[in-house]
């Protein structure tokens, strides 16, 4: 059997939270991070003062945000919060389960990597790829080095591929795992070259879920359950025996 492939999306997919909840923000009187609804409001601002994507105009308000409090912009205060983390249902006792498979895991999120790589779920993962930040020689972020963005997922998708040395475009060993909009294009690329998506899923009334329903890009919507009896477990192991 070839060694399946599993890449999870993190916010709202491995965490209840639908943008990063990033610790730092706190100290800037934003007590829900980039979620927060005022936070969320300067980076509206930004997109339409600058002509900005969202994944821009968030990182450039986060590190405009923290020069203006006069918090230092290092990789230790990037990773404040990481292990204050609420999972969705059974998330680590899952990731704990998949060490007995042949199996790959990786992060592909438009998070911070220093942020993820401070969390409980890290440990788990083959690589996290996620956005960076080029630092000065003080150790302080100046901008974003990599943006991670929709599009970007199935270019790092390519790369996970071919560094398991299968062609880039045969993902008949992938499993893409996501809860929004901005995953429906690695989904595409996935299934499209062989592989299988799942959209797990909190509410069914939400705004995402009824879009998703309606291209054609899922194989499986699951309530985001990771416990060892829900359906997330059970289609893992379908998906892991090639059924």
């Amino acid at each position: 059997m070839n060694k399946k492939i599993f890449i999870y999306d993190f916010d709202g997919t491995l965490t209840p939270y639908p943008i990063s909840k990033v610790g730092v923000l706190k100290d800037c009187g934003f007590p829900d991070g980039m979620m927060d609804p005022k936070f969320m409001a300067l980076v509206r601002e930004r997109r339409l003062s600058k002509n900005l994507d969202v994944y821009s105009a968030c990182y450039e308000v986060l590190l405009e945000v923290l020069r203006e409090n006069n918090v230092p912009t290092t990789k230790e205060n990037f990773r404040l919060g990481a292990k204050d983390l609420e999972y969705n249902l059974g998330v680590l006792d899952f990731f704990d389960r998949t060490k007995e498979y042949n199996v790959s895991n990786y992060l592909v999120s438009s998070s911070s990597k220093d942020f993820l790589e401070g969390t409980d779920v890290s440990k788990y993962f083959e690589e996290i790829y996620a956005t960076t930040f080029k630092y000065d020689e003080n150790g302080s972020a100046i901008e974003t080095d990599f943006l991670m963005s929709d599009r970007r997922k199935v270019e790092v998708i390519k790369n996970i591929i071919k560094a398991n040395n299968y062609d880039e475009n045969d993902a008949s060993d992938v499993v893409y795992v996501g809860d929004g909009l901005t995953d429906l294009y690695a989904m595409e690329f996935v299934r499209e070259y062989g592989g299988k998506s799942i959209f797990v899923y909190l509410d069914e009334e939400s705004e995402s879920y009824k879009s998703a329903q309606d291209v054609h890009v899922v194989d499986y919507f699951v309530k985001a359950d990771y416990t060892l009896d829900g359906e997330f477990s059970l289609i893992f192991e379908k998906l892991y025996k090639g059924e």
